[in-house]
């Protein structure tokens, strides 16, 4: 991977994105995408530990027969636990707005964001991910504060 690629999505501190993956299984591997966002995303938006994360996804998983990390059952069982969710359809002739100008206009919050397969979290007006996603058109997001855990 060269330099300007490695810049532009795992550098800390460039505009509103803070590199940070809450997998402990990360930290010991230093393999920062372990397929695991929605676990993160929860995680990084709630300030949990990942294992408290995904025992959380686990037990509504085994309950409905699903996985952790399918995007549909995810997004429901946030709105079971209080979330709310806001969708960002597309409008023809104008773009969709991008993380990093979701996380700019939201500079206090919790949210777990929605872009194209996969799941981040923006906690006020930071993006937590393992990866910089804040060129990423936002197709929805969860407001975060009114969650349980």
């Amino acid at each position: 991977m060269n330099k300007e690629t490695y810049q532009k999505y795992y550098q800390s501190g460039e505009g509103h994105f803070w590199l940070t993956n809450p997998n402990p299984r990360a930290k010991a591997t230093k393999r920062w995408d372990c397929g695991d966002c929605c676990i993160r995303a929860l995680a990084n938006a709630m300030s949990c530990s990942w294992v408290e994360a995904f025992d959380w996804l686990t037990e509504r998983a085994r309950r409905d027969y699903s996985v952790v990390n399918d995007a549909q059952d995810f997004r429901r069982w946030l709105i079971q636990g209080g979330a709310v969710w806001k969708n960002c359809p597309a409008e023809k002739g104008k773009a969709r707005m991008k993380v990093r100008d979701f996380a700019e206009k939201h500079p206090e919050g919790r949210y777990v964001i929605t872009i194209a397969n996969h799941e981040t979290a923006v906690v006020n007006g930071q993006i937590l991910d393992a990866w910089n996603c804040g060129e990423s058109a936002v197709v929805g997001y969860l407001n975060m504060a009114d969650f349980k855990l």
